[in-house]
């Protein structure tokens, strides 16, 4: 099923242009070419409502924060919600986005990228962009998650009074492996004796599933979990149990304050900014992605009823350092939970390796397939 959210027309508004997601400099032509931000249109297409409290509500929140910085009109943005991950619905919905005149369109879920691409093929005049890995004519993206999710598996195993945490996962699928591995790791940098216990809802959102993955976790002793996962329910079990998580997707934080420490937050904004800009100025191609670590992989402001000041000053001195390079989180030497070394002492895994993420990291209990 597929909900047309808002269709307004473009209203007046010029923000300054910034660097575009290529270092061409444009001819004359492409000056030309040019539009300007009161008058570009995005189209949004995501498989859930706006406001399921996780990716969907991420991504489209991170949309609109970039076309807020950017000077766009919120009512420049056309929404297709309920997009299911098949063709026809995907096709529908770049159809009528395509009729309504966008000059840009954001699949907000990989599942829809072998279909975007031959549809953009078909249009060149419209750019699509596309979360998820590289695919042709498509503008790609995707964050380093496991950044993020570093530093929560690293407060977790600060926090927890025992070795052994919890994760609930959802579908075992490449981003999301890369949450679990980095959260392990994570917490193997504050405890080297600590160990993950995984279990999987083999959902992207389910409720039950979800309420079931948490009670598993805490009827195991565990105190402390981090998540991959949309809905409420984990947060808000944890709450009912007298057990701890981190968010993830947005910060939920206000879903259940006596269990959530922060939040891994998807914070796409500075990605669409750089898309959209590109689009404006005309050099935006296919040939560019965008994988990004840093603010992208965001953590949300700390629970300070929950984490104490020097775990606070901990973590964030860990956020430094990830991004100094003085931590690498899938730097060697590293062997996977079967005893295959992954990375050898001294180097560093290729960003390939990283992104498919046919793994878990050996302080990981259980299995990815």
């Amino acid at each position: 099923m597929k909900k047309l959210i808002s269709v307004f027309l473009a209203v007046a508004m010029v923000a300054a242009f910034l660097a575009g997601c290529t270092s061409k400099t444009p001819n004359a032509n492409e000056e030309a070419a040019k539009i300007d931000y009161s008058t570009v249109k995005i189209g949004e297409i995501t498989s859930l409502v706006v406001n399921d409290g996780g990716w969907c509500q991420a991504t489209h929140e991170s949309l609109l924060a970039a076309m807020e910085e950017l000077g766009i009109p919120k009512e420049n943005l056309i929404v297709m919600e309920n997009v299911a991950e098949e063709q026809v619905a995907v096709k529908n919905a770049y159809d009528a986005l395509a009729g309504e005149g966008v000059n840009l369109i954001i699949g907000a879920s990989a599942g829809y990228a072998t279909f975007l691409s031959d549809l953009a093929a078909e249009n060149p005049e419209i750019v699509v962009a596309q979360q998820g890995d590289k695919v042709d004519n498509l503008i790609g993206y995707q964050i380093r998650n496991y950044e993020g999710m570093f530093l929560a598996g690293y407060a977790s195993a600060l926090m927890s009074e025992t070795d052994t945490l919890g994760f609930a996962g959802s579908m075992s699928e490449a981003s999301v492996r890369a949450a679990i591995n980095g959260y392990a790791l994570g917490a193997k940098y504050a405890n080297p004796n600590a160990k993950v216990q995984l279990v999987w809802a083999n959902s992207w959102y389910d409720v039950d599933l979800e309420t079931q993955s948490a009670k598993t976790l805490i009827n195991q002793g565990i105190k402390y979990m981090g998540m991959e996962a949309s809905s409420p329910a984990i947060p808000q079990t944890c709450e009912q149990n007298g057990a701890f998580c981190i968010g993830y997707n947005v910060d939920m934080q206000a879903l259940a304050p006596k269990a959530v420490l922060f939040s891994y937050v998807w914070n796409f904004t500075p990605i669409f900014k750089n898309i959209i800009t590109s689009v404006v100025d005309g050099t935006a191609s296919s040939d560019t992605y965008y994988y990004e670590g840093g603010e992208c992989a965001k953590i949300s402001a700390f629970n300070e009823a929950l984490v104490p000041k020097e775990i606070q000053d901990k973590v964030l001195q860990a956020k430094e350092d990830i991004a100094s390079g003085k931590i690498k989180v899938f730097g060697g030497e590293l062997k996977d939970n079967k005893g295959t070394v992954l990375v050898a002492q001294g180097e560093t895994m290729s960003d390939d390796q990283v992104n498919a993420q046919e793994f878990l990291v050996e302080n990981v209990i259980g299995s990815w397939n």
